[in-house]
């Protein structure tokens, strides 16, 4: 792998700082998920991980539609080029 001082992709203290905040937390939560007792209304949303499953899965719905919706209304590469620009 590169180093991290050659690509440019430095973290600042403050980013890895927050990254591990954001990990902690999320093992955390992970944790106390197979411990506290949930009152679901619906027999899916008392299992186990159900929402981290569901909204991880939203998440790539979101993302393959935003991937999808480029594609249908990206414009050319050279679409704000004027025909004086490709004469000269």
């Amino acid at each position: 792998m590169s180093d991290p001082e050659e690509t440019g992709s430095k973290m600042t203290p403050l980013a890895r700082n927050a990254l591990g905040v954001l990990v902690v937390s999320c093992v955390v939560l992970t944790a106390l998920e197979f411990v506290i007792h949930r009152h679901a209304y619906f027999e899916t949303e008392g299992r186990p991980l159900f929402f981290a499953v569901y909204g991880f899965a939203a998440f790539l719905i979101v993302v393959g539609g935003g991937v999808l919706l480029r594609k249908l209304v990206m414009r050319a590469p050279d679409y704000y080029d004027t025909q004086e620009d490709n004469d000269a």
